[in-house]
């Protein structure tokens, strides 16, 4: 925490100006984005709640999601990312504003971004304080305390400049952590090349553990599947338009770099989270029917490690929980002091001054929120996620590629997709309604959103500014047709596809063959 001070308060002193603090100066490279993205994208649950999941029996369920999802960072970039981009917008509802020159889109898709990113800020922050409170042996005030601080700091001084380097530092620190410590477990249980054939003679897999399909809970297979079918385009919408993922191609150098940085971003949600699967299922070796699975890898820290390799797993995995706090914490607040409030100032320097008090507001009301532990946090924590693709998922993709929409469809589109997902959620979760499948209210939302997209925009006339705007979108800056540049891109792209060979090969080598030789069956017969 000290060292992520030390570099947050470096990196402040570089900050010269609004865009250096907004969007960090724009010209963040391939490591900085792709490191931000995937670390806010993982944050402690990906740690605690998905290695849950898969411990209980859905590791094959996760891995459909996780690479549905991963699509995202190359549709995002390449059909938004790179647009917003050319924008010059510093906030993702600046973007809406200037494209359809509406105060009050942009001061909605502020409050949305607030909502939403506010209970998430929230979530991670009391996970990062479990998680201290089980290193340290502190109480859970002391341990929020000491988050709030490191939180809170680096971001109120270097804004995104310190928010880019630092969640760099701690994706980097909880990958080497993780696959380090992931090879005692694997020794622990047997090695990952028995572990399929284990698993299947071991009485305490969970069912459907190691089939295509997972643990059904009681279900059909097509429930369980169409569930991460399901929830993976939720997921790869959300990655290609929320503004703690796609904001973050605000802030590149080249329209190159939204690319690149996508392509990582997809190899670190397929390779580095099986492995991380791989992790909690192996634990069922040593330690089967866990009373809590969401400890399932802090059990391995400190039961199956060497003591300093289960510190150094548990030092990564709340950096992850760190960076996603500090990702959330400066989008809430840069929207918050840009989008809603926009109080106008003379110098660039108070405008800086007052984010920053923005800042440490609103994460006082998250601190102060999180030592309340409201049971209904929990209920806004149910939306926040996924409710700002929900809202305004098809207005971003639309606001790109449509000639049709206009303001006033935009403007209807987002506040109906709010509040059809809010309404939704709701029924579903206290009043048990069956909207799974097709019938989630993320897709309800969506569907809702694109319907009074189209019928608020029929019979209307865009302005002049708003088709100027939609033009000039379209137009490729000359800085981007630097032939060497799109030579490397396409290293990029041919990666992907050995990646792809690769990881189907080990499947099928590693998980295939051997599950169905263990089950008598020959897959060359």
């Amino acid at each position: 925490m000290l060292v992520y001070l030390v570099v947050g308060v470096y990196v402040g002193r570089k900050v010269k100006n609004i865009n250096d603090y907004y969007v960090s100066g724009r010209n963040a490279t391939t490591i900085f984005i792709s490191g931000t993205m995937f670390a806010s994208m993982l944050s402690t649950n990906g740690f605690m709640g998905d290695t849950a999941y898969a411990y209980n029996g859905n590791i094959t369920t996760l891995v459909l999601l996780n690479t549905i999802c991963a699509c995202g960072y190359i549709i995002g970039g390449l059909y938004f990312g790179r647009y917003i981009r050319r924008s010059k917008a510093n906030t993702m509802p600046t973007y809406f504003w200037q494209r359809f020159n509406s105060t009050r889109i942009r001061k909605f898709a502020g409050i949305i971004t607030v909502v939403s990113l506010s209970a998430y800020l929230l979530s991670v922050l009391q996970g990062t304080a479990i998680l201290m409170v089980c290193m340290t042996g502190f109480s859970k005030e002391t341990c929020l305390l000491l988050a709030w601080t490191c939180i809170v700091f680096f971001t109120l001084y270097s804004g995104s400049k310190g928010v880019l380097v630092t969640d760099t530092i701690m994706c980097i620190f909880f990958l080497v952590a993780t696959i380090i410590a992931g090879q005692y477990i694997f020794n622990a249980s047997g090695g990952v090349s028995n572990l399929i054939t284990n698993l299947v003679n071991n009485p305490n897999t969970p069912d459907g553990l190691l089939s295509f399909h997972g643990n059904t809970y009681g279900k059909s297979a097509f429930d369980i599947l169409f569930y991460g079918f399901t929830m993976g385009i939720i997921w790869m919408i959300t990655v290609a338009v929320s503004p703690w993922q796609a904001g973050r191609n605000l802030m590149v150098k080249n329209e190159h770099i939204i690319f690149r940085a996508g392509t990582i971003g997809v190899l670190l949600s397929v390779f580095f989270l099986l492995y991380l699967y791989l992790m909690a299922i192996s634990v069922i070796q040593i330690n089967p029917n866990m009373q809590e699975p969401e400890r399932v890898i802090i059990w391995a820290a400190f039961e199956v490690m060497p003591e300093f390799i289960g510190v150094l797993l548990l030092t990564g995995i709340m950096a992850a929980g760190l960076s996603s706090a500090s990702t959330f914490l400066s989008v809430v607040s840069f929207c918050t002091s840009s989008d809603i409030l926009d109080v106008k100032f003379k110098k660039e320097s108070s405008k800086i001054n007052f984010t920053r008090f923005i800042v440490f507001i609103v994460s006082l009301i998250a601190l102060g929120l999180a030592y309340l532990d409201l049971s209904s946090i929990r209920i806004i924590a149910w939306f926040a996620s996924t409710i700002i693709a929900a809202s305004w998922g098809y207005v971003a993709f639309a606001s790109v590629w449509s000639k049709k929409l206009t303001e006033k469809g935009a403007y209807y589109s987002m506040v109906g997709g709010f509040f059809i997902f809010f309404i939704t959620k709701i029924l579903k979760e206290i009043f048990n309604l069956p909207l799974d499948n097709i019938f989630d209210p993320f897709f309800l939302a969506i569907f809702g959103s694109a319907t009074l997209g189209i019928l608020g925009s029929y019979k209307e006339s865009r302005t002049k500014n708003e088709v100027d705007f939609f033009n000039n979108l379209h137009k490729i800056p000359s800085s981007e047709t630097i032939i060497s540049e799109y030579k490397k891109d396409r290293i990029f792209g041919w990666t992907l596809i050995i990646a792809g060979f690769v990881i189907s090969s080990f499947l099928i080598k590693y998980w295939a063959i051997p599950y169905n030789e263990a089950l008598g069956i020959s897959i060359f017969k």
